[in-house]
C-alpha cells in the first residue's frame, strides 16, 4: 500500500469542485425560499389569512422534508453516485411546482366544498396544516432529500465540515430567494411565473450535479450505525424551539411593524441570514465536535432567546427611534424594519445555527450521513407552527412562550457535569426573571385618561378594547387599526345605507368585515332584511358586547347573523344569493389584503349576486394612492363594467370611497329617496345621518361607469397569480407624500361626473344636482385648505362669507349651509344686527329653506 501526497494542482480541482458544488446548495437554497413565499400565498386565497398560510406551508414544507431526508435521504447519503440522485429530486421540485400552478386554485375549491362555512376552529385548522402538507408533498420530499446528497458529494471532497458548508450555502441562497422573489421577481412576474423560474433554478441545480460522479461518498467517513442516536432527540429539540422562537417573534412584532409583504420577506431573511451565519461560523470554531462546544452553544442560544424577548418588550420605542432618526420614505421605513429583525432575531438565530450544525455534524460523522439528523430536526420544526401558533400562544402569552423556549434548550445539554449544570442554572435563572418580570409583549396604545378594558392574543391577531376618557369604546387589531366611537358611527353607519337605499328593495344582504359591527348592525334599521356578517378574526367577534352604543341592533335583532370565516371562502362556499354585499375598508398595504381586490374574489362575488343586485367596495383613500386606486378600479371595472363611485362622507381626514358594482345600468328619479324608504323609523334613522333627501345621497356620487373608466385608464388587473396592490400599495403605508385631503382634490378634478348619467329625467332637478356637486368640491378643497394653514382661520370674517358663496351656488347644500345657521345663533348672544344680516342673506339664496326664516323671527329688529 503506497501513500499518495497531494500537491497543489490536486488539491485545486478538489476544491473547484467543492465551490461549485457550494454554489448549487445555495441556488437550490435559493429556489426552496423562492417557493415557500409562493406557495404561501397561493394557499393563503384558499386558507384564509397570510399567517395561517405561512404557519401552514412552513409545517408542511419542514414535515415533507424531514420525510424525504428520513427515506429517501438515508440511502442516497450511502449512494456510491450522489449526485445522480440529487439530480433527480431537483427535477422532481421542479416538474411538481409547474403542476402546482394549476393544483392550488384546484385546492381552493376543495376547501369550499369540504369545510363547512361556520366550521369549528379544529376542523379549520386541520384543513390548514393538512391541506398544504398533502399538495406540497411530492416537492417537499424531494426537499428532503437534497441536502444530504449534496452533504455526501461535498463530504468526499471536504470531510468534516460539510455539514456547515452546506448548510451555510443553502440558508445564505434561502436569504437572498427570500428578498429577491418578494421585492423583485414576483412583482414582475407575478406567481406563476416565479415558480417557472424557480423550476428552471432546480433544472440548473440538476444539470450541475448529474456529471458529478459522487465517489467515495460513502466510504470516506467511518459509520457507526447507532453512534448518532445520543443526538436525534437535541435535534429534534432545536428544531421545535428554533422556529417557535420564529413564530412567536413575528406575531409579536406584527404589532408595531405594518405587516406589508415586504415586512414578512425582510423579517423571514434575518432569521435565516441568522443560521447562515451561525453554520458558517461553526466552522470556523475549535474543537468542532466536543461536548464542551455543544455545552456552550446551548448557553447562548437560550440566553440570546430570553435576551431577544427582553428586546421585544421596547421594540416599540427602537422602532419609534429608528424612525426619527431614519428619512421619512419607502427605503428609511424598509431599513427601520429591518433593524428591528436584526435586533430580535440575529444574535438568536446565529447561536441556532451553530447550535444546529454541532449537532448535525457530529450525527453525521457518526451515523454516516445527514439524512436522519435533518429528519429529526424537521419533524421538530414543523410540530412548532402547530404548538406555538394556535395552541400555546393563545392558552399562556407571548412572555410565558418565550421563557418556555429558553428552558426547553436545558434539555439540549449533553451531559449532567458540573459545567452542565451552571450552565442550566443561569438559564433557569434567566427564563425565570422574564416570566416573573414586568415586561409586556402586548403593545396598545391608550389616549390619555385611557385604559385598555378587553384583550385578546390571537393566533391572527391581537385584539383590544380601548376606553377613552370620554367614555367610549375603540377596537384596535394589533396596535395598527382603531375603529369605534362617536367619531365614526356616521362614516360606519353610512357603509351600510348608501348602498342599501341604492337598491329599490334588497331582502338578503351579505357583509365581509365587520370592524366593530356597526355598519352591519345598522342594516338593522331596514324592516325584513335578512343580513349576515362575515368576520376573520374570531376575538373581533368576541369583543361585539362591548359596542353596543354603537351597534345596538347585534345580537338583538333575528334577521342578523354573523359568520367567523374568511371572506373569500364565504363567497364561494354559500349556497345564497344576496341583493346587496358590501366588503369593508380592508387596508391595501397588509399582506394578503390584496387577495379581497383581486378579480377573482370580485368574479366570485358576482357569482352570488341575484338580479338586479349590487356589489359595494369601500376604499380608504387615507390608505391609497392614486395609482393603486386606478388599479383597483380598474379591477372592479373589468368585472363589473356598469359602476359608480360614491364618497362615504364629506370627509377630508379619512375620505371613503366606495364603487357600485351592478350588471345593468341605473338611473333614478329626483324623489327616489321618498319612494324607497316607506318606514317611518328608518326615514328618521336616515334624517340624523344627513341622508334625509334625494339631494344628500345622489349628492355623494362622483363618477359613473364612463368617467372610471377615463380615470382608471389602461394597465394590469390585480390578480391572485399577478397580485400588484400587495407590490404597490405599500408605499403610502410606509410613506405617504401627500394628505388624504390631497388626494381626495386631486381624485374630484379627474373626475367630472355627468348628472344626466344618475337622475334618469328633469333638467331642472339634473341642474340642481349638478350645483350640488359644484359646492361639494369647493368644500372639500376649502376643508383641506383650512387643514393645512398654520392657525385656525377667524369663523366669520373668513369661514362664512366662503361658505356663503357654496349656498349660493347650491341652497340645497347643507354641510354649509348648516355651519352658517350655527354661526347665526352664535352671534345672536353678542351681535343681533350681524346675525339678522346673515340670516337675511340665506333667506335670500335658499327662500326654499325655513331654517335662516324661523332664526330670523327670534331676533330683535332694529
Amino acid at each position: 500500500m503506497s501513500d499518495t501526497i497531494a500537491t497543489p494542482a490536486m488539491v485545486a480541482p478538489v476544491r473547484n469542485r467543492a465551490l461549485a458544488i457550494t454554489a448549487v446548495a445555495a441556488c437550490s437554497g435559493f429556489a426552496g425560499l423562492g417557493y415557500e413565499v409562493v406557495w404561501s400565498r397561493l394557499l393563503a386565497v384558499s386558507l384564509g389569512h397570510e399567517f395561517i398560510a405561512v404557519l401552514g406551508v412552513v409545517a408542511a414544507m419542514f414535515a415533507g422534508i424531514a420525510l424525504g431526508s428520513l427515506t429517501p435521504g438515508r440511502h442516497i447519503s450511502r449512494s456510491p453516485v450522489p449526485g445522480r440522485w440529487y439530480a433527480a429530486l431537483e427535477v422532481v421540485i421542479g416538474a411538481w411546482a409547474l403542476a402546482l400552478i394549476p393544483l392550488s386554485g384546484f385546492a381552493g375549491h376543495i376547501i369550499a366544498a369540504l369545510l363547512p362555512v361556520d366550521a369549528g376552529a379544529l376542523h379549520q385548522w386541520l384543513f390548514a396544516f393538512g391541506l398544504p402538507f398533502v399538495l406540497l408533498l411530492p416537492a417537499t420530499m424531494a426537499m428532503g432529500g437534497t441536502l444530504p446528497a449534496l452533504e455526501a458529494v461535498l463530504a468526499a471532497r471536504l470531510p468534516g465540515g460539510a455539514v456547515g458548508r452546506v448548510y451555510a450555502a443553502n440558508t445564505a441562497g434561502a436569504v437572498l430567494g427570500t428578498l429577491a422573489t418578494t421585492f423583485l421577481i414576483i412583482p414582475q412576474l407575478g406567481l406563476s411565473g416565479t415558480l417557472g423560474l424557480c423550476a428552471l433554478i432546480n433544472l440548473g441545480c440538476a444539470a450541475a450535479l448529474w456529471f458529478q460522479d459522487g465517489e467515495g461518498a460513502a466510504g470516506a467517513r467511518p459509520r457507526v450505525a447507532t453512534g448518532g442516536r445520543a443526538y436525534l432527540a437535541p435535534l429534534f429539540l432545536t428544531g421545535l424551539l428554533g422556529i417557535g422562537y420564529e413564530v412567536l417573534t413575528i406575531r409579536v412584532v406584527s404589532q408595531i411593524l405594518e405587516n406589508t409583504v415586504y415586512t414578512f420577506s425582510i423579517l423571514l431573511a434575518v432569521y435565516l441570514a441568522g443560521t447562515a451565519f451561525g453554520a458558517a461560523l461553526h466552522g470556523r470554531l475549535a474543537k468542532a465536535r466536543s461536548p464542551d462546544l455543544t455545552r456552550v452553544l446551548v448557553l447562548a442560544t437560550a440566553l440570546a432567546c430570553t435576551a431577544g424577548a427582553v428586546l421585544l418588550s421596547i421594540s416599540d420605542e427602537v422602532l419609534a427611534a429608528l424612525k426619527v432618526a431614519l428619512p421619512a420614505t419607502l427605503g428609511g421605513r424598509l431599513a427601520a424594519e429591518f433593524l428591528i429583525a436584526v435586533v430580535v432575531f440575529l444574535p438568536p438565530t446565529i447561536a441556532m445555527g451553530a447550535l444546529f450544525t454541532q449537532l448535525a455534524q457530529s450525527a453525521s460523522d457518526r451515523a454516516g450521513g445527514i439524512g436522519t439528523a435533518l429528519a429529526v430536526n424537521m419533524f421538530g420544526a414543523a410540530l412548532a407552527p402547530i404548538i406555538f401558533g394556535p395552541v400555546l400562544l393563545p392558552l399562556i402569552g407571548a412572555k410565558l412562550c418565550f421563557a418556555l423556549v429558553a428552558a426547553a434548550y436545558l434539555l439540549v445539554l449533553p451531559d449532567l457535569r458540573r459545567s452542565s449544570l451552571l450552565a442550566g442554572g443561569a438559564v433557569s435563572v434567566a427564563a425565570l426573571a422574564l416570566a416573573v418580570s414586568p415586561l409586556s409583549l402586548r403593545f396598545v396604545w391608550t389616549p390619555p385618561g385611557g385604559e385598555v378594558v378587553w384583550h385578546r392574543d390571537g393566533v391572527m391577531a391581537t385584539v383590544s378594547v380601548i376606553r377613552n376618557a370620554a367614555g367610549e369604546h375603540h377596537l384596535q387589531v394589533n396596535n395598527h387599526f382603531r375603529m369605534g366611537g362617536s367619531a365614526s358611527v356616521r362614516s360606519d353607519h353610512r357603509e351600510a345605507h348608501i348602498p342599501l337605499l341604492l337598491h329599490p328593495d334588497p331582502k338578503r344582504a351579505l357583509f365581509l368585515g365587520l370592524g366593530t359591527g356597526a355598519t352591519l348592525s345598522a342594516a338593522g334599521d331596514y324592516p325584513g332584511l335578512v343580513s349576515e356578517g362575515v368576520e376573520l378574526v374570531p376575538e373581533v367577534v368576541e369583543s361585539f358586547p362591548m359596542f353596543t352604543r354603537t351597534a345596538p341592533q347585534l345580537g338583538k335583532n333575528p334577521d342578523i347573523s354573523v359568520h367567523v370565516a374568511d371572506a373569500r371562502r364565504f363567497v364561494r362556499a354559500s349556497d345564497k344569493n344576496y341583493d346587496v354585499v358590501v366588503a369593508d375598508l380592508y387596508h391595501p398595504s397588509v399582506d394578503g389584503s390584496s387577495a379581497l381586490y383581486a378579480r377573482e374574489h370580485f368574479e366570485a362575488i358576482r357569482a352570488k349576486l341575484a338580479a338586479g343586485g349590487i356589489f359595494c367596495q369601500w376604499l380608504p383613500l387615507h390608505q391609497l394612492d392614486i395609482e393603486t386606486l386606478r388599479l383597483i378600479t380598474r379591477t372592479f371595472l373589468d368585472v363589473f363594467p356598469e359602476s359608480s363611485a360614491y364618497l362615504a362622507q364629506l370627509s377630508v381626514e379619512t375620505p371613503l370611497i366606495a364603487l357600485i358594482g351592478r350588471a345593468e345600468p341605473q338611473s333614478f328619479e329626483a324623489d327616489w329617496l321618498n319612494r324607497r324608504v316607506t318606514s317611518d323609523a328608518l326615514r328618521g334613522r336616515l334624517t340624523e345621518l344627513g341622508l334625509d333627501d334625494g339631494m344628500s345621497l345622489f349628492g355623494l356620487h362622483l363618477a359613473g361607469a364612463k368617467d372610471l373608466r377615463g380615470f382608471a385608464g389602461a394597465g394590469p388587473l390585480n390578480t391572485d397569480d399577478k397580485p400588484f396592490v400587495a407590490a404597490e400599495a405599500p408605499r403610502i403605508a410606509y410613506a405617504a407624500r401627500e394628505t388624504p385631503g390631497d388626494r381626495l382634490v386631486t381624485l374630484l378634478r379627474m373626475l367630472k361626473p355627468k348628472a344626466e348619467d344618475v337622475l334618469a329625467a328633469g333638467k331642472e332637478d339634473q341642474d340642481r344636482l349638478a350645483a350640488y356637486w359644484q359646492a361639494r368640491d369647493l368644500y372639500l378643497e376649502m376643508g383641506v385648505q383650512t387643514l393645512a394653514a398654520p392657525a385656525q382661520p377667524d369663523l366669520m370674517s373668513v369661514l362664512a362669507p366662503r361658505l356663503f358663496e357654496l349656498v349660493a351656488i347650491s341652497p340645497e347644500f347643507s354641510p354649509a349651509y348648516q355651519p352658517l345657521i350655527t354661526i347665526a345663533r352664535r352671534l345672536a348672544a353678542t351681535d343681533p344686527a350681524a346675525a339678522r344680516r346673515l340670516l337675511e342673506m340665506l333667506d335670500r339664496v335658499s327662500p326654499a329653506r325655513s331654517e335662516a326664516r324661523s332664526l330670523l323671527l327670534t331676533l330683535p329688529r332694529g
